[in-house]
């Protein structure tokens, strides 16, 4: 390009230096670096891809000096409209500008302004063939890809010059913005561009509206890529090169971060260790090994600095490069009935609350139409029991009860960043848009790390080639549900692996963990977490079916696969780690005297107390019967004496003669006081408190015990 790029300080772009990705042993893991740049000539470009690309990006090309006023203005009107960027005002010859002298400078006025003059002078002195020959060589279409060419040879394995209309329409829907619109990793989203595209070719009578229609429906017809020979673990690289195009840090818009990755010579620094990704794989592969079987994703972190060590994104990334761990969005069954258990210990209830859990028609919280329940549970159980049984019908109401605004609200604190819905259905999984197993394992960390939430992030720090610090991610820890809550919602949950439907999930150590399983059993999970490390396993069909007979499995549930799985993960994982407890909230303890017999709260008319230390929802709220007051003895009336004789008085009958005496009055015996003393095997550690018939100190308020 012959332009005075010098008297408007502006240097073209650098050559390209490859960047290297790390894992937490410091081995590579993968290349990125600029591989597929294939320039051709105008005469090899067919018209359909240049109709395609006008409409999409300049409609007016041909007629403009190289800056559109008219489009500028139509752009900034949009925009106010919609109250974001929804169009941009760049003719091609900005953006080939743009993209051969300023692709990393800075968005400010003064390099706009130098844009535009260049981009005059570049009109002056080339003619607009050679213009558009030059851009469509030079854009950025994804997935490496640089050029009409390239992309055309990537996506559809054929030369520009045979592309078709649906295939050049989504080309150049992929100029505005390659990686999010990708139609490997996001095909929703490419479909959209396309047919923005396909619009744009209406506008401007390339096509007519019936071929638009015509070519929207076709399939993408992109071809399965393959991962480059020096990439490991490609699933979790393409996690974070998408954590990385995201990241304002890397460049103020994508076009910028795209260079920085590919161009930048950058050393990432991640968090993946090849020892618990291969146990993870090896786990996965073991339960689940033939190509028929359901597909198995795994999300592994470390919970006190949510740092990502391991992640299973699917079985064969050349067959499948959706990555099932950190994209695919699915219900998680009754593993969101963790968050309703710790928005009700937030609302002030108790593990040892009871529920009514039969089957049942609800009116929801919201007054809805009525919300038939079927439940396998009868009668009433105890918060934490309900979650070890997960019961339907007690989730349900516990749903009705705290609405499901709250429930949704405590899932996004713990980590959940989906858009779940609030409905009161979200308790038993019935959510807006479904979640992924990061969410969920990062949601579950944050129990694991004492109600404190710690973002996720695969990335530890970035630096250039000779090893100085560019970026490093700034952890942003939370409080998300407070000590006593976590480690009581950690204890039902430990119940749920010992005695509950995550019994498969056992471990010789503390675990704690919450079954899943959607309607038809096309969606399976287990969810967990150790002291040391969080997970979650899904494992379901990419399309998603019923997973009947499946290895002997007649119906693939929570507690079966997902649990196995998990379980053979965590205990490879930890072996020969320490032994660790969930960390109890000491400090958050308080020393009582218990009535032994009664288990409640000691008071001067019980027998001594036994000192007992818990924590403050682990207590009796109220003290021991006080014993009924003795009877009163009947008073003795003092006899009458008899009068006098007088000749007027008649004489008394025999019976006057004795005596008159009160009756005394009849006083019912005082009846057994209604309390029982707890069960002798029950432990002391959480006393169940008893209802007392008689005065006793006024309680603390608290929940009322039988709800349904």
């Amino acid at each position: 390009m012959q332009v005075e790029a010098v008297a408007l300080r502006a240097k073209p772009a650098p050559n390209a230096e490859q960047t290297l990705v790390y894992a937490a042993d410091g081995s590579v893991i993968a290349t990125l670096r600029v591989q597929n740049r294939v320039t051709i000539d105008r005469d090899d470009v067919p018209q359909v891809l240049v109709d395609a690309v006008l409409g999409a990006e300049d409609r007016r090309f041909y007629r403009h000096d190289g800056i559109d006023v008219r489009a500028i203005a139509r752009a900034a009107l949009a925009n106010q409209r919609a109250g974001t960027v929804v169009q941009g005002g760049s003719t091609i010859t900005q953006q080939l500008v743009k993209n051969r002298y300023f692709r990393d400078a800075p968005q400010t006025l003064r390099r706009k302004s130098a844009e535009m003059r260049l981009a005059l002078r570049v009109e002056l002195e080339r003619s607009k063939d050679e213009i558009l020959t030059d851009y469509l060589n030079t854009i950025y279409l994804g997935e490496g890809a640089y050029g009409v060419q390239a992309a055309a040879r990537h996506y559809f394995g054929i030369d520009a010059a045979r592309l078709r209309l649906p295939q050049a329409a989504l080309l150049a829907g992929l100029i505005r913005s390659p990686e999010t619109n990708s139609p490997s990793r996001h095909p929703v989203a490419a479909r959209a561009a396309r047919r923005r595209a396909l619009a744009g070719m209406v506008a401007t009578g390339a096509i007519g509206p019936r071929r638009a229609r015509w070519a929207a429906g076709q399939p993408l017809g992109v071809r399965a890529r393959a991962a480059s020979p020096t990439t490991r673990y490609p699933y979790f690289v393409e996690y974070v090169k998408r954590v990385l195009l995201a990241n304002p840090a890397l460049g103020p818009d994508e076009a910028s971060r795209v260079s920085a990755l590919y161009r930048g010579g950058l050393r990432i620094h991640t968090s993946i260790d090849p020892n618990l990704q291969a146990k993870a794989e090896a786990a996965a592969s073991a339960h689940l090994p033939d190509n028929s079987d359901p597909e198995v994703a795994i999300a592994v972190i470390r919970p006190r600095s949510g740092r990502v060590v391991a992640a299973v994104g699917g079985r064969d990334f050349r067959r499948l490069q959706f990555d099932l761990a950190t994209q695919a969005h699915r219900q998680p069954g009754s593993a969101f009935k963790t968050f309703a258990l710790v928005a009700a210990l937030r609302s002030g209830m108790r593990l040892d609350d009871l529920v009514d859990s039969g089957s049942a028609t609800l009116l929801g919280s919201d007054g809805d139409d009525p919300w038939p329940v079927s439940s396998s549970t009868v009668g009433q159980l105890s918060l934490d029991r309900a979650l070890a049984l997960s019961s339907n019908g007690a989730f349900a109401r516990l749903a009705v009860e705290l609405g499901g605004p709250r429930i949704a609200e405590q899932a996004q604190a713990m980590g959940v960043t989906s858009d779940t819905g609030s409905n009161d259905a979200i308790v038993l999984g019935g959510l807006r848009h479904g979640v992924t197993p990061l969410e969920m394992a990062s949601a579950y960390a944050t129990l694991a790390n004492t109600g404190i939430h710690v973002p996720p992030m695969p990335i530890v720090k970035i630096t250039d080639a000779e090893g100085s610090l560019l970026w490093h991610p700034t952890p942003d820890p939370r409080v998300a549900v407070d000590p006593e809550n976590s480690y009581l919602s950690t204890q039902a949950l430990q119940e749920v692996v010992e005695s509950g439907t995550g019994q498969a999930a056992r471990l010789p150590r503390p675990a704690a963990g919450k079954t899943g399983t959607t309607q038809n059993y096309r969606d399976a999970w287990f969810v967990g977490f150790t002291p040391q490390l969080a997970a979650s396993v899904w494992v379901g069909h990419t399309r998603p079916r019923p997973m009947y007979d499946v290895h002997g499995v007649s119906r693939v549930e929570g507690g079966t696969f997902p649990a196995r799985i998990w379980q053979s993960f965590m205990t490879a994982a930890l072996a020969g780690k320490p032994v660790r407890p969930f960390p109890y909230p000491s400090r958050l303890a308080v020393t009582v005297r218990v009535d032994p017999a009664s288990g409640l709260l000691a008071a001067p008319w019980c027998a001594p107390g036994v000192v007992h230390t818990a924590l403050p929802k682990q207590l009796p709220t109220s003290s021991c019967p006080q014993p009924p007051p003795p009877p009163t003895p009947a008073p003795v009336a003092a006899a009458t004496p008899a009068p006098s004789r007088t000749p007027t008085s008649p004489a008394p009958s025999e019976a006057a003669s004795e005596p008159v005496r009160k009756a005394p009055v009849d006083r019912p015996s005082p009846s057994p006081s209604p309390s029982a003393a707890p069960e002798a095997s029950e432990p002391p550690t959480r006393p169940r408190p008893q209802p007392s018939p008689s005065p006793s100190p006024s309680p603390s308020p608290s929940p009322k015990k039988r709800r349904g």
